[in-house]
């Protein structure tokens, strides 16, 4: 039995015989002409502390911490992309979920993204964030959250803490890491000044600081293990 079709569909069926003509036909093998990118998100670099914009430096204590990205094997990950993300030098998210959103730090950048060099390395100059409160009866130490992702690996994402900070032993997600496990995310950092000269050198050419480092920065070393995938 032929089917009858209603008024409407009738109508919405011309529409999408006429619609091709009316909006530009779709040939096979065609290739869809290319536009230019946009919107753009601001500040996707490795440096934190320059905003684009910004009359002032962020608040706080300036560090650098760079790395490597290895697979299990101890073979450098290259193109590997890092992200971080952080409070700012008052303990605040650039989160609209956060209740103090409107008093952050407006010259800090708080997310960061880096791809690893041949050798699997990478750096980020930042601030060292400040401690908040979670909950009531909760107060989270100063850490970095990481992401880093590359094609053939599982995503990782983890935390960086301080070493030596008290908070870091009282802190539920710090304690739930097996105890011989808190070591490769706990970073010792060390004053910009007491660090190899060489390394030192390294780090600066890679923010284009003909001067080095500032002496009144640290910097840390967090090196980083994923998995393959199966």
């Amino acid at each position: 039995m032929k089917k009858k079709f209603t008024r409407r569909e009738a109508l919405a069926g011309s529409f999408l015989i006429t619609g091709a003509s009316a909006l530009g036909e779709v040939h096979a093998g065609s290739v869809t002409p290319a536009q230019t990118e946009g919107p753009f998100y601001p500040d996707m670099d490795n440096d934190l502390t320059q905003v684009q914009g910004a009359k002032k430096k962020p608040a706080g204590k300036f560090i650098y911490v760079h790395g490597a990205v290895y697979d299990k094997e101890g073979k450098p990950v290259e193109r590997a992309v890092v992200e971080i993300w952080q409070t700012d030098n008052k303990g605040i998210y650039n989160h609209a979920g956060d209740p103090r959103h409107p008093e952050r730090d407006v010259n800090f950048q708080f997310f960061g993204r880096c791809v690893t060099n041949e050798k699997g390395q990478y750096s980020f100059k930042t601030i060292k964030p400040a401690a908040y409160g979670a909950s009531e009866n909760w107060q989270r130490p100063p850490h970095i959250h990481y992401k880093v992702y590359r094609r053939g690996f599982e995503d990782l994402t983890t935390q960086l803490y301080f070493a030596g900070d008290p908070l870091n032993e009282k802190d539920g997600i710090y304690k739930k890491l097996p105890k011989k496990d808190r070591a490769s995310v706990t970073v010792q950092f060390k004053p910009a000044n007491q660090i190899d000269s060489d390394l030192a050198r390294a780090i600066a050419d890679g923010f284009g600081q003909k001067k080095g480092l500032e002496k009144e920065t640290f910097v840390g070393k967090f090196d980083i293990v994923i998995n393959a995938v199966a």
